[in-house]
């Protein structure tokens, strides 16, 4: 085998079972750059002596189409598709695929399922989040530019880890090239509700600008040395505790300030190089990028309990995002094997200043107005490498392997609050005590992983083969999250002068006595955690063609696992609520695919799959949500979520990457999760999970998408190829509760009948109705311009616990419709050539709006802010 047909073996390998007997067939009667007709049919002459023909009819021209070839239900993201949507990152791009959408800007949901039913993987490895509220790794994290493709599975096949809900992304970073090349890229863009306008700001260290700290925000020595000795703080004399409350960074991270905000920018250079090494054939690839950016959101939140508006807040919030990024990869290929290490690098950070004001039901004030400020620095980084290989040992067999270690990590030193009330003149005043508080957390997460896949290949005769392939799945995680929160105590009588300065004067070294400031520690048993999850699992999967137009996919996957959790203070004392769930599995996947007619084929499957619940889920710990603003505790009563799934579909291929697909899905959740909020008190509320008892899901997908020229004598028209797609996704989603099912409810901690939580018949929380995506427009030689569209329905982000007299309605995210326009064009100035990229994103200017619904009320506004429209320009030179 050619090293270049070698090379397209790999960039399919992990979405392809095998290639059907008629794509071979045709491969190796055509020339790969032209295709056979799709009416032709192909012929062999066997015996030239005897002028007899034997005539093979093959069903399908030759269409290099990975939808069309993978055994599976199946998505993909190409390169070509990347180029085209000009998408800054994974999540972003991710949305041009059917039935995906993406929460928060970063999570994936496949089919509308959350994103527990989904997973993400890199070049077939496992990865680690950063993020304290999730298992799965957010895909803004992912620069577009350093990704070759993705492809998303949504049938379960048993090579794929177990948790496989709605599907599995696995994101293809850039692995070899053609030939040598080194590209630069710099871009600026424009923002209407942040460039140039007035956001919110701390001065903070010298390097912000970077997204690294230059250690202003490192615990302070005396504070270390408590920490490190495990000393209580309240063990202290007066005095050690007056200057452990003085050496905390006081004024660069406290005082919020007003200016101008400039616009984004970003920097890429990205190279490679391929060279022959004796009998090797080596292919290097380096990117790195950085980029920068504002976002200002100036936000209605309300809270609505039992019929009353108690909370009604107006947000502004700016946050500065810096992020750095690499990627090197290097191919090792002789013959028919290949030899690829991986080390990718991003870190990401967000520096947030907020202040609040409006009402708030329990205010201790006069008026019941606040004042509120916070502050925060969240530094996300994460660490990946890998090796694998792909070996044809000969004799049919082939062994593929993937060994990968991974960490990430998120640091949050000096997430900072204020509060204060304003008075009848409309001052704000620090008139209450014990409304300052410090805290800090930091979370590593790391996870190995390692698999192994032996294949055989046996002809069958007239072109058909059978594949038996088998293989083992280890993958180990191991999470730590540690918590800090510190306040200081006092305030109760300060003078009227001292009440009313800003914030780093009122908590300066000259208030910090124990006559006004003291500092103090605040402590419980279930402050931090640590998560394990460590999974085993082998499997072994058949893929027969038994006739010329039938092909079967079966297999099974046995996996174990054990999961643990575990609170406990800074001190070392255990919490309460500690987890030990040791479950195994046996489940079995088929698919068979029927190609029926010419370019047609139907697909059936049937699997059993499951969802765990994440360490954040299952940890009693309380966490304060910045962006969402909200207050997560765990559920210790967590169980895992079994599915029962049934897929369908119909496909129809026009030529390469053009087909029409028509689908249909069904599941059976047993015990899925969902969020859910509830009250504590009075206008004071929590963020909890439960398992409801079931759930069902179903709905359909359609995909078209096409080429085509339009037939107009005009030079406008002359030249231009256009595309057309369109993918639309239903889903139909309802929770089943019998009577006499009982739900672990985590307030009392005990088994309650379901119909206390009021959930039979309804939607499932995180699951939109309605998902559709639009794309149109022309390339030629020399550019390419492409309107998109992305419609995402209402979903349920939260659903709201029913309290006697104090019921929360459901919080709803809103739909939106996304239009976007890109446009590249290549020059050529000064014997350069140069590519012009421009983008408008958002041009409708539609606001993200999350709601509540009362009966007496109507809607109020949640959480709902102006998101403004992006334009940006890039130039790309090529060197």
């Amino acid at each position: 085998m050619t090293p270049s047909r070698l090379l397209t073996r790999l960039l399919l390998s992990s979405t392809l079972a095998f290639v059907p007997s008629q794509f071979a067939l045709a491969q190796d009667q055509t020339d790969p750059g032209d295709p056979v007709s799709a009416e032709a049919t192909t012929t062999v002459d066997v015996s030239t002596e005897e002028k007899k023909l034997e005539t093979v009819v093959v069903r399908g021209q030759f269409i290099p189409e990975p939808q069309q070839n993978t055994s599976q239900v199946a998505t993909f993201l190409s390169a070509e598709d990347l180029a085209r949507t000009g998408d800054d990152n994974a999540a972003l791009a991710l949305t041009r695929l059917s039935g995906i959408s993406i929460a928060s800007g970063r999570f994936a949901y496949v089919r509308g399922l959350g994103d527990r039913y989904s997973s993400a993987r890199l070049n077939g490895s496992p990865l680690p989040s950063p993020e304290p509220l999730r298992r799965t790794v957010p895909l803004d994290l992912f620069p577009s530019n350093i990704l070759e493709g993705a492809a998303v599975q949504k049938t379960f096949s048993a090579d794929f880890p177990a948790e496989f809900g709605g599907g599995v992304i696995d994101l293809k970073t850039l692995r070899t090239t053609p030939e040598d090349f080194l590209n630069l890229k710099i871009s600026s863009g424009y923002n209407t509700e942040t460039t140039g306008k007035q956001g919110l700001f701390v001065n903070g260290s010298d390097a912000d600008w970077s997204g690294f700290d230059d250690g202003l925000r490192d615990i302070p020595l005396p504070l270390a040395g408590l920490l490190n000795n495990q000393v209580a703080l309240n063990t202290l004399p007066s005095s050690d505790v007056e200057a452990i409350g003085e050496s905390l960074v006081n004024s660069p991270l406290s005082v919020i300030q007003n200016g101008q905000l400039g616009a984004p920018g970003e920097l890429t250079l990205d190279g490679g190089m391929r060279f022959d090494a004796g009998p090797l054939d080596i292919s290097l690839i380096g990117v790195a990028g950085f980029n920068e950016s504002w976002t200002t959101q100036r936000a209605a939140r309300q809270q609505v309990q039992g019929g009353i508006l108690g909370n009604d807040f107006q947000t502004r919030e700016t946050t500065f995002d810096a992020t750095a990024n690499a990627l090197g990869s290097a191919a090792f290929i002789w013959g028919d094997q290949l030899i690829q290490p991986t080390v990718f690098y991003v870190h990401s950070t967000s520096k947030e200043s907020q202040i609040d004001t409006g009402r708030d039901f329990n205010a201790q004030g006069s008026t019941g107005e606040i004042f509120d400020e916070s502050t925060g620095w969240f530094e996300r980084e994460l660490i990946f490498g890998q090796l694998r290989g792909e070996h044809n040992l000969g004799a049919g067999f082939d062994l593929d392997w993937r060994a990968s270690a991974a960490q990430s990590t998120r640091d949050a030193p000096y997430e900072r609050s204020l509060r204060r009330f304003v008075g009848s003149n409309g001052v704000p005043t620090y008139s209450v005590a014990n409304n300052y508080g410090i805290r800090f957390s930091d979370l590593t997460d790391d996870v190995t992983g390692l698999g192994l896949d032996l294949s055989y290949t046996s002809d069958l005769g007239d072109g058909r083969k059978v594949v038996l392939s088998g293989g083992i799945d280890r993958s180990t995680t191991d999470r730590v999250y540690d918590f800090l929160a510190l306040r200081f105590a006092g305030g109760n009588s300060l003078p009227a002068d001292v009440q009313g300065v800003r914030p780093d004067f009122l908590f300066s070294p000259d208030n910090i006595s124990p006559n006004r400031f003291v500092l103090q520690e605040i402590v419980s048993p279930n402050d931090s955690y640590r998560g394990e999850l460590e999974s085993n699992a082998v499997y072994v999967q058949v893929d027969a063609e038994a006739t010329q137009f039938f092909r079967a996919t079966a297999g099974v996957r046995y996996e174990e696992a054990t999961q643990t959790v575990d609170t406990f203070d800074r001190f070392g004392n255990p919490g309460a609520g500690n987890v030990l769930l040791e479950n195994d599995y046996a489940l079995p996947a088929i698919t068979l695919t029927w190609n029926f007619a010419d370019d047609l084929q139907l697909r059936g499957g049937y699997s059993e799959t499951i969802a765990r619940p994440q360490f954040r889920e299952l940890a009693l710990s309380s966490y304060f949500d910045p962006e969402s603003e909200r207050i997560y505790r765990g559920n210790s009563g967590l169980t895992d979520s079994r599915l029962q799934n049934y897929d369908a579909r119909i496909e129809y291929y026009l030529g390469r990457n053009q087909f029409v697909t028509l689908a249909g899905f069904y599941k059976k959740i047993d015990k899925p999760i969902e969020e859910v909020q509830f009250s504590t008190s009075t206008f004071v509320f929590e963020t909890t999970f439960i398992n409801s008892p079931r759930a069902v899901v179903s709905g359909g997908e359609f995909e078209y998408r096409n080429k085509f020229e339009i037939p107009l004598n005009m030079a406008f028209f002359e030249g231009r190829e256009w595309l057309f797609s369109a993918n639309y996704t239903y889903t139909a989603s309802e929770v089943q509760a019998e009577p006499g099912e009982r739900i672990f409810d985590p307030l009392s901690r005990s088994f309650l009948p379901a119909d206390a939580f009021g959930i039979d018949g309804s939607d499932l929380q995180g699951t939109p109705e309605h998902i559709a995506n639009f794309q149109f427009g022309w390339e030629t030689e020399k550019d390419q311009l492409t309107l998109l569209a992305g419609w995402l329905d209402q979903r349920i982000l939260q659903r709201g616990l029913r309290q006697a007299g104090a019921e929360l309605p459901d919080v709803v995210e809103d739909s939106v419709l996304q239009l976007d326009l890109v446009y590249r064009r290549d020059l050529s100035l000064a014997g350069r050539d140069l590519t012009l990229s421009l983008s408008g994103r958002n041009l409708l200017d539609e606001p993200h709006r999350e709601f509540q619904k009362d009966e007496a009320l109507g809607e109020t506004d949640f959480n709902t802010f102006e998101r403004g429209a992006s334009f940006s320009a890039g130039l790309t030179a090529r060197f």
